[in-house]
């Protein structure tokens, strides 16, 4: 798919299922990127669209961070599963299933809120967690 065609679309989709990652800042091959940031202000999601898929990740408190995924939308038939899936995660996030933490090595990382509860269990660890909204 062709990359300001793309990054058209995924605009579409963020204006009018979560404009608070508005406005978003364009790249010269026609890519944006944008940030929502928690609402504490210590984390922010990101979104970028460049080479014609979606990568999307969080920032930590301290903004060094590069913690992200993508997935992959080359043919306008993939572009419903990849809003999809891009929803799911934001969601997760939105609703504290997934969080970031800062990890033994001192590495951030996000993972499912219940995952990271019964790994602390395993270990008696108890990590850094950074929550879309407070607990």
């Amino acid at each position: 798919m062709e990359q300001s065609f793309f990054s058209n679309l995924m605009l579409d989709f963020l204006n009018q299922n979560y404009p608070g990652f508005l406005p978003v800042k364009y790249f010269d091959d026609g890519s944006f990127e944008c940030e929502l940031k928690s609402p504490g202000g210590q984390f922010a999601m990101w979104i970028a669209t460049c080479n014609s898929e979606i990568t999307y990740g969080l920032e930590s408190p301290d903004g060094m961070t590069d913690i992200h995924s993508h997935i992959s939308c080359y043919e306008m038939e993939d572009l419903p599963d990849c809003l999809s899936r891009l929803t799911k995660w934001i969601e997760s996030v939105k609703s504290n299933s997934t969080v970031i933490y800062l990890n033994d090595s001192k590495v951030w990382d996000w993972i499912g809120q219940d995952s990271l509860s019964e790994r602390e269990l395993r270990k008696g660890k108890s990590y850094q967690k950074y929550y879309w909204k407070e607990p």
